[in-house]
């Protein structure tokens, strides 16, 4: 308060005490403070102070006193009174140690209209706010404290309560009651503070993410905290803790230590620790952030476009006491100059599967088909628009009803630029536990003088060998059988294999692969001489042959009207018919009149059209 404006509020009142008569009737007449608080922690409370008069008042001055170990006054003021509304000149509060005192003149300044509020009952000439400034624990049991008029002394000199009336003051030996004991204030303990880490995620095989702190505290401004938090180190990294965005940072926080081990890290943290000493705190609150802790992820989670997405990797973000630092810390919260044991709420850091997108490089291997026992040729290709490829590791694995003879580069585009390492090996054992298997590496320049040969870019499928197979005579009919790119097989060895493209001296993975199939298809059998497809070998097809040549009679079997087996069909196969049947000559060749069977023979006839088949 200015000194000069406190004087002559003191004036004025002590003058209007002077003309004070003990006559003057004011047995009606009160001071009252009024209202309850209840509140926890450091919390406040606003009170009123209410007079009755029985005549109009020019001016008053209140003096109340309260417990300086439980409470603090914050503010005292006349805003929303009667003085208020009616224009009061000179308002004076002062807060002292032990009370403050509140002197309010109506009219005193020219050009002196007369300003006074009228007489009424409990009306409101002024306000005061209380804080507590104890925090009970969380067992203590409420405390309550009261406020009360005191004559004589608070302020220098010393005041009375008195109202002025007509230039007189009217105190308390003149019959102004004063009533303060029904005003108290209780304190309780505050809610438990919590702290809570924000659950957070990050790309596994990004830059990672910061897991956020977050406090709740009503008891109080806080003054600093420790924090003291837990990783799985098989999980995460922890990079770093710090303020960046918080409310920490935004009050200026003075003193900040950190921590950082391999499975969790530490904060100190104080608002005000150097000099001026302003009082830096942050203010009560719920979901307050407060710190960040920084994490990267250890392992590379990813999966190729169009996989199935792998699970992500997650890890327990715990609040930890006793375990890091010298001596251990624990997590506290300080407010009011004690450290506060908070609630803790665990949190999780994920760390998410990352796409990883499909090169242009495609690996294929080409379909065929054959009968049980034949042998088949197995063609791998590949494409790459853009880039020029330096080898390759291939691993494939198949059906075991296949078995993989032979490899050979012959006819290929690594034959034709000079690949200088070609080796592979094949485990066709169904009984050997891990399946059949085929392991191939090609490098393009693996000799001196080093010549950096390559293959080269190219949309179209280009050849990179062939495995020369046969298909099982058991092999199920009607059935195709896998020929695969399978990672992770050893074929004949112990090494494990991948597929990879070798592109810029890099393992090349993330590529489409396709698989393809050898299918089983069944063999034409036919009786030898059976032109006609009747089951039977008798004259009728020996006209069948001569129909056929001569009439373009249709027929369903090529190799059974060719009677000789000369992988023509003519007169001749008739001739060899009539004299088998008329003159005892040579019965047709294998699979001869008698039985069906498969043609013993190569020859460049069509296939037979008849359903007469064998697997």
């Amino acid at each position: 308060m200015n000194l000069s404006t406190y004087r002559k509020c003191s004036t004025l009142l002590a003058l209007a005490g002077v003309l004070a008569f003990a006559g003057t009737a004011a047995a009606q007449q009160s001071m009252s403070i009024v209202g309850t608080g209840n509140v926890a922690g450091t919390g406040s409370a606003t009170f009123g102070i209410q007079m009755t008069t029985t005549a109009p008042v020019e001016g008053y001055v209140v003096a109340i006193s309260y417990d300086n170990t439980l409470v603090a006054i914050t503010n005292v003021t006349t805003a929303g009174s009667v003085a208020a509304s009616a224009g009061a000149e000179l308002v004076v509060p002062e807060i002292l140690a032990t009370g403050f005192t509140l002197g309010v003149v109506l009219d005193a300044a020219a050009p002196f209209a007369g300003q006074t509020i009228p007489a009424g009952a409990n009306q409101n000439i002024g306000s005061f706010t209380a804080q507590s400034i104890v925090i009970l624990g969380q067992g203590d049991p409420p405390v309550s404290t009261g406020f009360q008029f005191v004559n004589g002394v608070l302020n220098n000199p010393p005041l009375d309560n008195i109202l002025v009336q007509g230039g007189l003051s009217i105190g308390q030996g003149q019959g102004l009651g004063l009533n303060g004991n029904g005003s108290a204030m209780t304190i309780n303990p505050p809610p438990p503070a919590g702290l809570e880490v924000e659950s957070a995620s990050a790309l596994s095989t990004g830059s990672g993410g910061c897991a956020r702190v977050l406090l709740d505290n009503d008891a109080g401004a806080t003054q600093g905290f420790v924090l003291s938090i837990a990783h799985n180190s098989a999980v995460l990294n922890l990079v770093q803790i710090n303020l960046a965005g918080t409310a920490t940072q935004a009050a200026g926080a003075e003193f900040v230590a950190t921590n950082i081990t391999a499975t969790g890290g530490t904060i100190g943290v104080v608002l005000d620790f150097v000099a001026p000493f302003l009082g830096q705190t942050i203010a009560p609150g719920q979901n307050i952030h407060i710190a960040n802790y920084c994490y990267d992820c250890d392992n590379a989670v990813t999966y190729v476009q169009g996989d199935p997405i792998p699970a992500p990797e997650v890890s327990d973000l715990t609040f930890v006491d006793g375990v890091f630092g010298t001596p251990p810390l624990s997590n506290v919260v300080v407010v009011g100059g004690l450290s506060i044991n908070p609630n803790l709420v665990d949190g999780t850091f994920t760390c998410l599967p990352e796409e990883v997108p499909l090169e242009d490089t495609t690996w294929s291997c080409g379909p065929t088909s054959g009968h049980p026992g034949e042998d088949v040729e197995i063609c791998f290709y590949y494409t790459d628009s853009d880039d020029n490829l330096q080898g390759l590791q291939m691993a494939v694995c198949y059906d075991c009803n296949l078995t993989f003879n032979d490899f050979s580069i012959e006819g290929s585009i690594f034959e034709a630029v000079g690949a200088e390492f070609v080796n592979w090996n094949i485990d066709s054992d169904p009984n050997d536990g891990d399946g059949c298997e085929f392991v191939l590496g090609i490098l393009l320049d693996a000799l001196p003088p080093f010549n950096g040969q390559t293959v080269p870019p190219t949309t179209t499928p280009l050849l990179v060998g062939c495995v020369d197979a046969t298909i099982s005579p058991n092999a199920p009919c009607g059935e195709c059988l896998e020929v695969a790119f399978c990672d992770d097989i050893n074929g004949a060895g112990n090494v494990l294999i991948e597929n990879i493209a070798i592109i810029n001296f890099q393992s090349i993975q993330n590529f489409d692969m396709t698989p393809c199939e050898v299918c089983v298809v069944p063999e034409n059998i036919f009786q030898r001489g059976d032109c006609n497809s009747d089951d039977k070998v008798d004259l009728a097809d020996a006209q069948t042959v001569i129909g056929w040549q001569f009439a373009g009679h249709p027929i369903l079997c090529p190799d059974a009207c060719d009677a000789n087996d000369d992988g023509k069909i003519n007169l001749a196969d008739a001739v060899l018919l009539m004299n088998y049947l008329f003159k005892f000559g040579d019965a047709p060749p294998d699979p001869g009149p008698e039985d069906d069977d498969v043609d013993p023979t190569d020859d460049n006839l069509p296939e037979c059209e008849s359903d007469d088949t064998v697997c």
